[in-house]
């Protein structure tokens, strides 16, 4: 008889899985008594064997359930946790930190099978700090070492980062293909955790969505929605936030926000700063797309607040790109100009596309009329961005946007040109 998918899932006998098994042990307790009230037994199951990394949040709520600290759960001789203090530094979002504790453990990797796992953590870390090139090159290394090993669970999580490195440099079709293979795998019988299933269709929904194509990534995230049910708080809050974005980006405003008023409510609950005040942004723009200028400010200054104390300077970029958005609709000129100059400032430093071409784009919009030969200039610049790198369906709002500002001058040839690469897009 064949070997089932699930046999080719090694155990991995980490130090932290041997812990938590001794302890519970001694503490008497069963798999489902320590999940209780916010994770599965199949997930405690699952660290107990090495499967999965333990998040902070996850460390936390089991060290707590069993009595013990922390630094209990993660305490071992002979420095025999330097992978996992890089893990529970990528866990917590320090993810230069965490790098660095990677590079250090790389050159001294005991086997190919080590290699590759820190290799993978590696990949997740320069995603994280959007360095998808190098990313790339570490998830491909490891999907392939851990598929040689036979590690097909292991090589999954390789090849999810491989995939997102690949959606963040836009190469959406190898980005596509890949999601779709471990889908394709995880539906014949590859015995990964629910929540990496729930990953792989919000990533394809990320994926459609980037690519303008709304329906076919909600149907993705509907079909996520139904194996949510057992997630902690933190992960249901991240999908209600993808589900948010993705309703907010096809145009149904009231969605957006119905979710997106979820999530908050999740976030907060569990403290989630960060995400938070990224989410407010989002929905910011959902309000004044629902045609709520004071609404959408005020969630504006509420995710300004947020950043700012926490001086994130990506997602800084674009609230201030929100910002004069509001102030385009207010008729606020100055506040445009102030807030769109603000986010191309914070979008360059940040190596931040989007909100670049976002900030010129609300600079366009600003002298359209007063001066619509330096609005071209804008729209030029915004377009030679995307063309380079970001979401086609900007970009083919923006032609046509300045495709109308060519007509307004009779300038119908060119117009037309416009108008016809954003068909082709």
């Amino acid at each position: 008889m064949a070997p089932s998918r699930a046999s080719t899932r090694p155990r991995v006998d980490t130090p932290v899985a041997r812990r938590l098994r001794d302890l519970r042990t001694r503490a008497g307790l069963t798999q489902a008594q320590v999940a209780a009230g916010r994770y599965t037994s199949a997930y405690i199951s699952a660290l107990e064997n090495g499967l999965v990394r333990p998040s902070m949040a996850a460390l936390t709520h089991i060290a707590a359930r069993l009595d013990v600290g922390i630094d209990e759960l993660v305490r071992e001789q002979g420095g025999r946790w330097d992978r996992l203090e890089a893990d529970l530094q990528l866990a917590a979002g320090n993810w230069d930190v965490a790098l660095a504790r990677y590079d250090t453990l790389l050159d001294r990797a005991a086997s190919q099978l080590d290699r590759a796992l820190i290799q993978t953590g590696r990949a997740e870390a320069l995603c994280r700090l959007n360095r998808a090139r190098e990313a790339v090159t570490d998830a491909a290394a490891a999907y392939e070492s851990l598929m040689r090993a036979g590690a097909s669970v292991q090589a999954a999580s390789a090849g999810y980062w491989l995939a997102f490195a690949n959606y963040q440099l836009d190469n959406l079709v190898e980005s596509r293909a890949i999601a779709h293979q471990l889908l394709a795998e995880v539906r014949a019988g590859l015995a990964v955790q629910d929540d990496f299933k729930v990953r792989l269709l919000v990533a394809l929904g990320l994926i459609e969505s980037w690519d303008g194509e709304h329906q076919r990534a909600l149907a993705f995230l509907e079909e996520a929605r139904a194996l949510t049910d057992g997630m902690d708080d933190h992960r249901r809050a991240r999908f209600l936030f993808t589900l948010a974005r993705t309703f907010a980006e096809s145009g149904d405003h009231e969605a957006a926000l119905q979710n997106g008023m979820r999530a908050l409510a999740l976030f907060e609950a569990i403290q989630s700063t960060a995400e938070a005040g990224v989410l407010r942004n989002i929905m910011a723009l959902a309000y004044l797309q629902a045609g709520d200028s004071e609404r959408a400010g005020q969630f504006a200054d509420d995710a300004r607040n947020t950043l700012e104390r926490l001086d994130d300077r990506r997602n800084l970029a674009h609230v201030a790109e929100t910002q004069a958005q509001i102030a385009l609709a207010t008729n606020d000129r100055a506040g445009v100009h102030r807030y769109a100059l603000e986010a191309l400032d914070l979008a360059r430093s940040t190596n931040d596309v989007q909100a670049e071409a976002g900030a010129l784009r609300s600079l366009a919009r600003e002298r359209r009329t007063a001066d619509p030969e330096a609005a071209e200039g804008r729209y030029r610049q915004a377009a030679d961005l995307l063309r380079r790198s970001g979401p086609r369906r900007l970009l083919q709002e923006l032609l046509r946007e300045w495709a109308e500002l060519l007509t307004e001058q009779d300038r119908h040839q060119e117009a037309v040109e416009l108008l016809r690469e954003a068909l082709d897009r």
